[in-house]
């Protein structure tokens, strides 16, 4: 009777893209998006709604593609290293990156909705300096008259 020769341990190259490659990956997402949420003044000067900046769109999306990344660089690193005959379950990298994708489950959907407001209908209801222009600066719309 043969012995299947035991798993072998990945090796240190793959073990640093899963300990810091997906992890960095989430971060990213999350802090591209903050950024794309940072730019909100863009969308209003001198009274009239511009709408969502370039910046604004081009931070959000970068966030939310680097979220979505974050498990297919996992699930490709954890299919490559089964394909090579490796133990990615016995390696220290594997589990906390695991762990932090399924709670990376949380800034994607902050990115997600990042996204959704880009294209979501004018707050202010389409009229300048009302609604919500006034809201956010503290101060009332114009005396009657």
């Amino acid at each position: 009777m043969s012995r299947l020769p035991a798993p072998a341990r990945p090796p240190a190259s793959w073990r640093r893209g899963t300990a810091l490659g997906v992890p960095g990956l989430i971060l990213l997402g999350a802090a591209l998006s903050v950024l794309s949420a940072a730019f909100s003044a863009d969308t209003f000067h001198d009274c009239h709604y511009f709408g969502p900046s370039l910046r604004m769109h081009i931070f959000g999306w970068a966030g939310l593609c680097a979220g979505l990344a974050a498990p297919v660089l996992y699930a490709v690193l954890h299919r490559g290293a089964l394909r090579r005959g490796w133990a990615p379950a016995l390696s220290r990298a594997s589990g906390p990156a695991l762990v932090l994708l399924v709670l990376g489950v949380l800034p994607l959907l902050f990115e997600a909705f990042v996204v959704w407001t880009l294209y979501a209908p004018d707050p202010a209801g389409g009229h300048d300096c009302s609604g919500l222009a006034y809201a956010l600066v503290g101060r009332g719309p114009h005396p009657a008259g």
